[in-house]
């Protein structure tokens, strides 16, 4: 075994593993501070200090239990990127605002990776479960929500066009997975603009500026 993937399993145990880093407790005492409301999600998500914590399960349901109505940060201030704000507008099939609805979104960095080093973190929903750009938040009394990223880049050597996944809990046994694009893509024209449209991705134009894009979207659930 050489060198380097000695360092990878080193690296490994020290984030998985119970007492090793002090990863468990780090994790217990966020829980402990957003519980009594000493610290919020968006400041957690957006401390550096904590980004060797964003792929681990545990942290992960942390950030989930915790989620309320409320407009959070998904990113550092040094993350690299367009910053950008987005809008989002949830109603069920009659045009009713979905109240007080769990919300999960994930996405690649200006890289196109949703790890640090490569496109996909690890097979089986890797991406899904563990990308470092993510958040968990719930709609307001209006059925809104708004969070702050920066603009995501298709993945490498891929011609899939950017995009934010989200998905909605509408109830127990029931999810709504959809995701949100960007008019102003380059890579969202001909067949791979049809394919979304197909798909019923939903795709939006810069309501913003260019230095400060924002983009509304309004999810009617079908």
């Amino acid at each position: 075994m050489n060198l380097k993937n000695k360092l990878l399993i080193l690296f490994f145990l020290i984030v998985t593993i119970p007492g090793i880093g002090q990863t468990d407790d780090s994790i217990r005492v966020i829980n402990a501070k957003l519980l009594k409301g000493e610290t919020t999600i968006s400041r957690v998500l957006s401390d550096t200090t904590f980004l060797p914590l964003h792929s681990l399960t545990a942290f992960r349901e942390v950030i989930k239990q915790n989620a309320k109505p409320e407009n959070i940060k998904l990113i550092s201030d040094i993350e690299p990127g367009i910053k950008i704000t987005i809008n989002g507008l949830v109603l069920d099939k009659y045009g009713n605002p979905m109240v007080n609805k769990l919300v999960y979104v994930y996405q690649t960095s200006s890289e196109g990776w949703y790890s640090d080093t490569a496109a996909h973190v690890l097979l089986h929903e890797g991406d899904r479960r563990h990308a470092r750009l993510f958040g968990y938040f719930k709609t307001d009394l209006h059925g809104k929500f708004e969070f702050y990223s920066i603009k995501p880049k298709g993945y490498p050597n891929s011609n899939l066009p950017a995009h934010i996944h989200i998905e909605i809990s509408l109830n127990s046994a029931q999810t709504f997975v959809t995701e949100l694009q960007f008019d102003d893509d380059p890579r969202l024209v001909g067949e791979i603009r049809a394919r979304s449209i197909n798909e019923k991705y939903f795709i939006v134009k810069n309501s913003g500026t260019k230095d400060h894009p924002v983009y509304s979207y309004k999810i009617q659930i079908p």
